[in-house]
Order: C-alpha cells, then sequence, then structure tokens
C-alpha cells in the first residue's frame, strides 16, 4: 500500500501492464509455471481483498492469496504463510519473488537444481554498491560466504528474487536465522536475502545468476 491509499502493484511504470503484472510475467519462467503455482501474501485490508479479487485473480487464474492480519517480523517470515499452502512432499524448488525490480534473465531455476545438486540456493544479482540492496559475497574461489541486508559487502546486489532447492533446504535456511536473530536481522526484521546464510550452513552451495536490464520500481 502507498501512503494514499493506492495499492503500488497497480503503479503506472509506463508499461500496457501495471507494474506487479508487468514484473511476474516477464520472468522467463512465467510461461513455464501454472497461474495455480503462484501465491501471493497480503497485508489484510479491504483494499488488499479487492485488489486480490479484481487483478491476481485475472493474471493468474485459480492462484492462492493469504492474508495476514499483522504486520510480521519481516519478508522472510512472511513467506512462510505463502510456503503453508504451496509446500508438499514432492520438495520441488521455492521461489520468493519480492516483484519489485525488472530485469532480465533466462534463468530456469527447475534446470538448474537439477543440473547443480549440491547447490541449495540461487540469487538473481547485478553489480551495485548502493546501500538500499541486499549483497551476496564470495571469496577468492567465487564460492558465495555470506549474504547480507542493506549491507554492501562486495558489488553484487541481489534483485529480489530469492530460489530455494526444496521446502525442506528453505524451512532450515529460516530456521537458522530465527536462531542467529542477532547477526542474520536488519532493524530487528528478518530479511529473505539472508536466509541464503542458512542455506550455506547446510553444506550447500548459493549460486550467482547475474541479470540485465535492471529497472527498480520500488519508489
Amino acid at each position: 500500500m502507498s501512503a494514499d491509499g493506492s495499492v503500488k502493484a497497480l503503479k503506472n511504470i509506463g508499461d500496457p501492464q501495471p507494474f506487479l503484472q508487468a514484473t511476474l510475467m516477464q520472468r522467463p519462467w512465467a510461461g513455464k509455471v501454472a497461474p495455480t503455482a503462484y501465491t501471493f501474501v497480503l497485508h489484510d485490508r479491504r483494499e488488499t481483498r479487492a485488489f486480490a479479487e479484481s487483478h491476481l485473480e485475472a493474471w493468474f487464474p485459480g492462484c492462492k492469496v493469504v492474508f495476514i492480519s499483522h504486520f510480521t517480523a519481516g519478508a522472510a517470515l512472511s513467506s512462510l504463510a505463502g510456503a503453508a499452502v504451496q509446500l508438499g512432499s514432492d520438495n520441488r524448488p521455492l521461489l520468493i519473488d519480492l516483484a519489485d525490480i525488472l530485469y532480465t534473465t533466462d534463468l530456469d531455476p527447475a534446470r538448474h537444481f537439477d543440473e547443480n545438486p549440491t547447490d541449495g540456493g540461487i540469487a538473481l544479482t547485478f553489480a551495485s554498491t548502493n546501500p538500499i540492496y541486499s549483497y551476496l559475497r564470495k571469496d577468492a574461489h567465487g564460492k558465495v560466504v555470506e549474504a547480507a541486508e542493506k549491507k554492501v559487502i562486495s558489488e553484487e546486489a541481489s534483485a529480489g528474487t530469492y530460489a530455494f532447492k526444496s521446502g525442506p533446504v528453505f524451512l532450515r535456511a529460516v530456521a537458522h536465522a530465527l536462531e542467529n536473530a542477532s547477526t542474520q536481522t536488519y532493524r530487528d526484521l528478518f530479511f529473505v536475502c539472508p536466509l541464503f546464510n542458512g542455506v550455506i550452513a547446510q553444506s550447500l552451495n548459493v549460486a550467482v545468476h547475474g541479470v540485465t536490464n535492471i529497472r527498480d520500481v520500488k519508489s
């Protein structure tokens, strides 16, 4: 929600589609994933319920929508609400998309995990040193060793899309964040990018996949 009460997802960004629809439909996996595989987590308000009924259902027929009555302690915990209605025994990859940055990529998350069994996560990144973003740091061998929120630990900024190999990998990463809250939170909030530290703690790798044509539409 914007300060004026409008729904940010309907923001005009100069494209034929409003920003949320344009952002998600331009992802390369959009044509490979059924609309029913999408879950949206929204703050429970009259405006967001109207938005879900009039727009989300039209854009993604059969999608799931979870309304939460109160703000959580961060996006990482809010994402649990979506995971609760998506995860099952198939242990397929889980993708969390904050959907506030448009970009171009050729990533196929499912294929990547199939071809790279030791990877537990994929971070989509672009070059930046702006402290408004999250960052991932690599060691001398090119291996991701740290993820941080709003802290410039490298020049590889997160594009706000996070892929996890499976539900169990994601849930263990959340548990790691909760158990290490003093180092895994920013201003007492749990963000998604630092969850990759929990993936690394499982002795799994975090792959970095660069994106291009960045267009940040958060503001």
